[in-house]
């Protein structure tokens, strides 16, 4: 590579000398140099990045590995204050968390409990409905509840005679047979509208039995060991069970109310915990500075100089088998210096030779700035000269006037 150089530079200087562009031979092997040194500072960039983060690995462990050893040492270190400071502070943050993911838990069992016992409470509503239109078509059917029922048996009987004769046209015009395709067609038309006045009126007794057996069941049957009784005894014991539900699911609406409550204060559980998680990580990250300069120190790479208090306190807690990791990071940080300074010498190199490429180019600049300027100085004496023949013949011409 130095070959290089001394080849293009003598070239330089010859094409200085003769006024000849410089070989292109020389040029090419000295851009070739160039591009080694920038290659060459590539290669060095990347081998010392790599040792600083390896670098910066090691000394972080040990410096945590340093750190763990002074938990049950008395010192006024402020790095170690702030070192139990980060690690408390973590586990706050921790137990932070484990509380808002076990509140998050419970909202979520809470929001399952009540929708399962709201469903349970539908299905025995309908149950306790079920029993009243049971009750009700029961004290119709009994003659013992006539006093009762008296006031609901004309519309019964009225209802139960629509449905029979709704009944009977609709077996009749089933029971039919023959005719053509349009007494077909008819008889079908017919059929589904009977069978829709049979669903209104079955509809209009149901509601009326559930009306009756509604109204009934807070009154005592008239014989305990009829069907009455039994009915009666299953809503009662229907309604007890749904009074319970409906107890514990307030209680359950309750919690949840509350726990929603907070959360409207403190804010979303996601994000809440989002937080505190990235609190977390620069807490760690702030660890993380604390290991390394822990580690720097306690390697002896540090670039200021330790008070003595503190290279006694590392030497108390420094061991023998630490020096396979100092040594590493000493050999670590010096391949990084090396790697820097020859960076430095290399671009310093490469600086110079910009420099004087430079220089170069100003030099022939000038050289070129010059030339153009001998001949516009020629050219003014040839006027100079031109203009003092003028002022002769001007002179001589005079004579003749």
């Amino acid at each position: 590579m130095i070959i290089y150089t001394i080849v293009f530079y003598i070239n330089q200087e010859k094409s200085k000398r003769y006024n000849k562009p410089i070989p292109y031979v020389a040029k090419k092997a000295y851009n070739c140099y160039m591009d080694d040194r920038k290659k060459r500072i590539d290669d060095l960039q990347k081998n010392s990045q790599e040792s600083r983060l390896s670098l910066s690995a090691l000394l972080e462990n040990f410096g945590e590995n340093l750190y763990s050893r002074t938990k049950d040492l008395q010192s006024d270190s402020e790095d170690i204050f702030q070192y139990n400071v980060c690690l408390q502070d973590i586990v706050e943050s921790n137990n932070a968390i484990a509380k808002i993911e076990e509140k998050n838990r419970r909202f979520r069992e809470l929001e399952e409990a009540i929708e399962t016992k709201e469903q349970e409470e539908k299905e025995r509503a309908k149950e306790i409905s079920d029993f009243h239109k049971k009750l009700g078509k029961a004290l119709l059917e009994n003659s013992a509840y006539d006093d009762y029922t008296s006031l609901f048996r004309e519309q019964a009987d009225a209802l139960n005679a629509k449905l029979e004769s709704l009944e009977s046209r609709i077996g009749e015009l089933d029971n039919k047979e023959g005719g053509n395709v349009f007494s077909w067609i008819g008889k079908s038309a017919q059929g589904l509208v009977l069978k829709s006045f049979l669903s209104k009126a079955q509809e209009s007794q149901e509601q009326l039995h559930l009306n009756i057996g509604e109204r009934y069941s807070s009154r005592s049957a008239v014989k305990e060991d009829d069907e009455v009784a039994s009915i009666r005894s299953d809503i009662d014991n229907t309604k007890a069970a749904s009074r319970a539900v409906e107890t514990e699911l307030n209680s359950l609406k309750d919690e949840r109310r509350l726990i929603s409550a907070s959360f409207g204060i403190d804010g979303n559980p996601q994000k809440q915990i989002q937080s505190i998680k990235n609190h977390i990580d620069q807490v760690k990250e702030e660890l993380a500075g604390l290991y390394r300069n822990f580690g720097s120190q306690a390697s002896g790479i540090m670039d200021s100089d330790l008070p003595p208090e503190r290279k006694y306190f590392i030497d108390s807690i420094v061991t023998a088998e630490d020096g396979e990791v100092i040594g590493r990071a000493v050999r670590l940080n010096q391949s990084i210096n090396e790697n820097e300074k020859a960076i430095a010498r290399l671009r310093a190199s490469l600086a110079i030779d910009d420099e004087k490429s430079k220089i170069e180019r100003f030099q022939r600049q000038i050289e070129e700035k010059k030339t153009r300027i001998g001949d516009l100085e020629k050219g003014i004496t040839d006027l100079e000269e031109s203009v003092r023949d003028c002022e002769k013949s001007i002179v001589e011409l005079q004579k003749q006037l």
